[in-house]
């Protein structure tokens, strides 16, 4: 009896467009889906520096983020994203040397081709994956 009911559960939780809603409460379960759309921007490194010396608002791009990177968007490829151009955005990353392939200062002032992905949801967008191309 457990085993069907366990299945029974199972192929509830994977049906696509999913929406429970219970006389005991008022909430709604209803499944969200994520894409990943891949963005390209064109940015000048403006600074590189080291997580937690200032309070600064960053994107998180990394899992073990300890540098803050700030770049210059020049341009931006889809334009429906939440990066626009002509604008300042600090990324933090990991290591400038494993982003770059080069030292931070080596970096600083050079024009780069970005490649970043981003999930999709615009209330809460979430970046990740930042490489140059």
């Amino acid at each position: 009896m457990k085993v069907i009911l366990l299945i029974v559960i199972c192929v509830l939780c994977s049906a696509p467009g999913l929406s429970l809603n219970t006389n005991h409460s008022a909430r709604t379960f209803k499944r969200t889906t994520t894409r990943k759309i891949p963005i390209t921007f064109i940015g000048t490194v403006k600074s590189i520096e080291p997580l937690g010396k200032r309070e600064l608002q960053v994107i998180p791009v990394d899992f073990d983020a300890r540098f803050a990177i700030a770049i210059h968007i020049e341009s931006v490829s889809p334009t429906d994203v939440p990066l626009a151009t002509d604008t300042d955005r600090i990324f933090a990353v990991h290591s400038p040397a494993r982003l770059f392939g080069v030292s931070a200062e080596a970096a600083i002032g050079k024009k780069y081709r970005f490649k970043l992905t981003w999930n999709g949801v615009s209330d809460k967008p979430r970046f990740s994956d930042l490489t140059i191309d």
